[in-house]
């Protein structure tokens, strides 16, 4: 009677015999955030005060080389054409946050402020959103006319290598600075 090979095993010449030996399943698997406790609520809130209401969004670089799923999260919250460096807004709610979550390495995040009070429903062709969260409404802005409205400019957006470059050199700021260390300049001094 014949050995009927599984598709769950392989088949592994060794010396003159041969061995089926388990497959074995190298695939990455997706992360579940719930069942390891690592989602938004169970992390503590550093931010004092009151939460805001809305979020300012952007990617700062391509998900070409994330899972299947990073990409679907991305394109489910940008867009099926995003683009690095364009601002999106999203609502400060459980859903949205879960969704941000799973994409936090790849985009930066900042509160949306009103210095000048919470825009009305006359107020919305006059408000101007600026990269770093605030929300202007500004009578001499008249952006009713939709066709005069240019919602992309980009002479006046981020391009990716600017957002890696900015991001790159915050990251290196943060790094430990260590006395013996060869690199560590001149200038500085580690006191114990």
């Amino acid at each position: 009677m014949a050995k009927v090979i599984r598709n769950k095993y392989v088949f592994r010449p060794h010396n003159r015999w041969h061995r089926y030996l388990p497959r074995r399943n190298d695939g990455v698997k997706q992360y579940d955030y719930e069942e390891n406790l690592a989602t938004p609520s169970t992390f503590p809130d550093p931010a004092p005060g009151e939460p805001p209401k809305l979020w300012l969004a952007w990617l700062y670089r391509q998900p070409t080389s994330e899972p299947r799923w990073i990409k679907e999260s991305v394109e489910r919250l940008f867009g099926k054409n995003a683009t690095p460096g364009r601002l999106h807004i999203f609502k400060n709610t459980s859903g949205y946050n879960n969704e941000l979550w799973q994409v936090k390495h790849l985009i930066e995040l900042k509160p949306v402020s009103f210095p000048n009070g919470e825009p009305t429903e006359n107020d919305i062709g006059h408000m101007e959103v600026l990269p770093d969260g605030r929300c202007i409404v500004d009578k001499s802005i008249d952006l009713s006319n939709a066709a005069k409205i240019q919602l992309h400019d980009p002479l006046k957006q981020f391009t990716p290598k600017q957002l890696s470059k900015s991001l790159k050199h915050r990251y290196n700021q943060c790094k430990d600075v260590y006395q013996d260390n060869v690199y560590t300049p001149k200038n500085i001094s580690v006191v114990d």
